[in-house]
């Protein structure tokens, strides 16, 4: 079971969001994904999980606990675009799709004498 932790909570009136920092305990088991994590934060914090953005997830090898950076907007539509998109991002890695094209490195062009 995991254990939730509000650490910071703080007000953004310029991004109309609240930022807040938690810790969220998982011993003996991986670090848990935004989705198995989502559930926790619309309990804690009272709040749609449509207004939740989970930024950031820290966890350092070994520990039994990992770090958020969570935000939670006031309205649906004061979630900016490139946040949106960077959550596509993330659910097309997680379904086994590439968050990103690989490049082809660039030929290196000789130059005759």
């Amino acid at each position: 079971m995991m254990s939730l932790k509000i650490i910071e909570h703080k007000k953004n009136p310029l991004l109309k969001r609240d930022e807040i920092r938690a810790t969220v305990e998982h011993v003996g088991k991986p670090t848990p994904t935004r989705d198995e994590i989502l559930p926790s934060l619309e309990s804690v914090l009272k709040a749609s999980r449509e207004l939740i953005l989970i930024d950031k997830i820290f966890t350092e090898k070994g520990r039994g606990h990992s770090s958020l950076k969570v935000f939670v907007y006031e309205k649906k539509e004061d979630i900016h675009r490139q946040e949106h998109e960077r959550a596509e991002k993330r659910k097309k890695k997680a379904a086994g799709g590439t968050a990103k094209e690989v490049k082809e490195p660039e030929k290196a062009v000789e130059k005759g004498g």
